[in-house]
């Protein structure tokens, strides 16, 4: 099996959260921190996460594919880049920059269609997020294998949707749970069968409106799962996963 990560990225953001607090129904440290305002602060955080790599190795061979959106950096596409096609532990180092649309789900999306052909598992996860914990890889691989008509693992937990989403989102009480951020694990023949059905993986390609982006992304991207008749699953006695600025 081939594994590829794909973490996504951006130069331009403005929200501050200083503490991470619990959210969601099961409740789950879903409001995360986050405080990465500047240029410099994104280039930190992105060689942060390249060395967390090396301190938590994936178990696995994988890949690494960060995804930029780009928002006119010169600097932070410049930085982008001269990443390809580094080495790095138990694999390579890919990135691009494509067009700023659909927040990170339509970076996941962009970063599938091009790299779907190579890999047989893709983790998606945001550049907030740390994937901190030794083997966080196989640990997921081995849920996906223990679970009945997987389709997905989340690595940051599931959590059910508030009905005030449900019409925005097209959801009802069959699929109305989220993986949050769309962070975890899924198989080329899960994403390909989306593919097939809707062109791209669900992301908001029509506005630049957030809350559309999160209905059409985040919670599209489950609910796309949930509707092919798959199951979406959680690791709830391993925390694969932390808030980057937290650790940092």
């Amino acid at each position: 099996m081939k594994f590829a990560k794909i973490l996504s990225t951006c130069f331009a953001r403005g929200r501050v959260r200083e503490n991470t607090e619990l959210l969601g129904d099961p409740p789950g440290f879903f409001c995360h921190s986050q405080n990465f305002t500047t240029l410099d602060d994104t280039i930190k955080l992105l060689n942060y996460q390249i060395n967390m790599e090396l301190k938590y190795p994936p178990g696995v061979s994988r890949d690494l594919i960060i995804v930029n959106s780009d928002v006119g950096s010169k600097e932070g596409n410049a930085f982008i880049n001269e990443l390809n096609n580094k080495e790095i532990n138990d694999g390579k180092l890919f990135s691009f920059t494509r067009k700023n649309v659909g927040l990170s789900y339509g970076a996941y999306s962009d970063a599938f269609l091009k790299f779907r052909e190579n890999y047989d598992f893709f983790l998606f996860i945001e550049d907030d997020l740390i994937t901190a914990k030794k083997n966080y890889l196989k640990i997921g691989y081995e849920k996906w294998l223990q679970t009945k008509n997987c389709g997905f693992v989340a690595y940051y937990g599931l959590s059910k949707v508030k009905k005030g989403w449900w019409k925005k989102a097209g959801l009802n009480e069959t699929n109305a749970i989220s993986a949050y951020s769309g962070c975890g694990l899924s198989s080329k023949k899960v994403l390909n069968k989306i593919v097939d059905q809707f062109g791209t993986l669900p992301h908001n390609n029509k506005n630049i409106d957030h809350e559309d982006s999160i209905a059409y992304g985040e919670l599209g991207f489950s609910k796309s799962i949930i509707n092919l008749g798959y199951e979406l699953t959680e690791l709830k006695n391993e925390i694969l996963v932390m808030p980057a600025y937290d650790m940092m």
